[in-house]
């Protein structure tokens, strides 16, 4: 079942992610943790993908002298993340675009790209996508990626077997499920761990550690070098 994020029906994704991601919240909390630890005060951060508003929600409680710069592609996504960011006493800019596109006007202190990496298609493009978070962000600066991944044949086909049976537990149907599992290799743009520490890398991030797995989906930080 393939989402149009451009359709008013995306503003109920926020209710079932979590249904469809084990551990959502759990990834979102430990971000939060780490956040509240960095070693630099985080006045500034830049949230990609921020339609939906759990970012802001999870990060808002740690961070409450943060600036948050929200951006997302998606106008319904966007409007969502509005809706639950009003009790927040943070302020945020909500920016309508494409990463790629958007040029921003200030450095930040940290940065998350949750859940984003997978629907961009292609080495070069990735390594631009990352390229341009790196040079958004100050020196020092903490940049928080979680992504779907990819592994040899044998552990795909048991970690989506076992991905399937939670969302069917979940309450999704088994229509949904069944189609999520068939098609994970060709509706996401995967990358192995090894692929991913590589662009990281390359493009200058340091400190990369791993801070969360469900299923093959998996949370890595890392720090931008001074």
């Amino acid at each position: 079942m393939k989402l149009n994020w451009h359709d008013n029906q995306v503003k109920m994704y926020d209710q079932q992610i979590a249904k469809k991601i084990a551990g959502y919240e759990l990834l979102y909390n430990l971000t939060s943790h780490l956040l509240s630890t960095h070693t630099y005060p985080i006045q500034q951060m830049l949230i990609i993908g921020a339609g939906g508003g759990q970012e802001l929600v999870s990060f808002s409680p740690v961070l409450s002298n943060c600036h948050f710069l929200a951006l997302d592609s998606s106008k319904p996504m966007l409007e969502r993340a509005k809706e639950r960011a009003k009790s927040l006493n943070n302020s945020v800019d909500f920016i309508l675009a494409n990463w790629t596109d958007y040029e921003p006007t200030t450095s930040f202190d940290a940065s998350s790209c949750l859940l984003v990496l997978n629907f961009i298609d292609g080495m070069e493009q990735k390594i631009n996508f990352i390229n341009q978070i790196y040079h958004s962000l100050k020196p020092g600066a903490v940049l928080f990626i979680a992504t779907m991944m990819k592994d040899s044949k044998r552990c795909m086909e048991t970690q989506l077997t076992a991905w399937k049976n939670y969302m069917l537990q979940q309450g999704l149907s088994i229509e949904h499920a069944t189609i999520f599992a068939e098609a994970y290799e060709v509706k996401y743009q995967l990358l192995q761990e090894d692929e991913l520490m590589a662009l990281l890398t390359s493009c200058g991030f340091t400190s990369i550690s791993r801070y969360f797995q469900s299923f093959l989906l998996a949370g890595y930080m890392c720090i931008k070098g001074e």
